[in-house]
């Protein structure tokens, strides 16, 4: 039960019994499965009212688009079962419920102890969650610009769309804006940026290392043919586009940056689904 001695963690799994009695799901045959998601420390603390829990869909694979906290919306989590089989999960914030915790307490002694949920994915929930409310927004004036239209798409849909092909292997793409990353600047005055493709370098190598390279590459061709040469550009002058591996940044490259992604489009009320890179921070 949740306080200081007790198993429950966030990522828990609530046993289905349990998460049928305590009204989170009722005889679907088997399609959901409820993930808390309360952080460690208020599942330890006494007085917390609540604990926090979504109902995730059971999917057949992970996706890498979904996994790693690339997406704002969406996360895809494995878990491992006793038998060494893997556990696919689907979480949405739309999800979410939470149950008084006398209640959770009276119904839920333990979690699920057949399954695990190892510290790479642990990590991805904590920083899909964040991601929530602490993704930036960047200058309605800079966005406006990556709205651009070229070739029927807009310039951001067209780098969402050409890293598509590199997403598993990159752990976050970084846009530099320097002294003006919150200002709207004037007509004919441009955004000088710099962009930062960071890729897993632990688990990707060489392969990862490539991709982020094209990557980096391609989205500087993009920018170069919509805007032109930095030394000309009038709305954005990418001076610079470049692989880094996740193991070179560090926290004062990162207090310097933001990180970019499609849904981060101002505050838009329904931003697309597809996107780009992970959490506040690299996974």
């Amino acid at each position: 039960m949740p306080g200081r001695d007790s198993a429950w963690r966030q990522g828990s799994l609530i046993v289905d019994a349990h998460a049928s009695n305590l009204g989170l799901v009722f005889d679907d045959g088997g399609q959901h499965r409820v993930v808390v998601i309360s952080h460690d420390c208020d599942l330890a603390n006494d007085r917390e009212p609540f604990v926090e829990c979504i109902v995730a869909d059971i999917v057949a694979t992970a996706e890498p688009t979904f996994t790693r906290a690339r997406n704002v919306r969406r996360l895809h989590l494995s878990y491992t079962t006793g038998e060494g089989q893997t556990l696919a999960l689907e979480l949405r914030h739309d999800a979410r419920s939470v149950v008084g915790t006398a209640m959770f307490d009276a119904i839920a002694a333990n979690p699920d102890a057949s399954v695990t949920l190892n510290a790479d994915e642990k990590r991805a929930l904590k920083q899909w969650l964040a991601a929530r409310y602490g993704r930036p927004a960047f200058p309605n004036a800079f966005e406006n610009r990556l709205r651009r239209k070229h070739k029927g798409k807009t310039v951001e849909q067209l780098t969402g769309k050409l890293l598509e092909p590199y997403n598993a292997h990159l752990v976050g793409v970084f846009f530099d804006l320097d002294t003006v990353r919150f200002q709207d600047l004037e007509d004919g005055e441009p955004y000088f940026l710099r962009i930062t493709v960071a890729y897993d370098a632990t688990e990707g190598g060489p392969v990862a290392r490539a991709a982020a390279e094209k990557a980096a590459s391609e989205i500087s061709e993009l920018f170069t043919s919509v805007y032109g040469k930095p030394e000309k550009a009038k709305e954005i002058a990418l001076e610079s586009s470049v692989a880094v591996a996740d193991t070179h940044l560090s926290l004062a490259d990162l207090r310097r940056v933001d990180q970019w992604r499609l849904e981060y489009m101002s505050l838009r009320a329904d931003p697309p689904e597809d996107f780009l890179a992970v959490g506040e921070t690299p996974a």
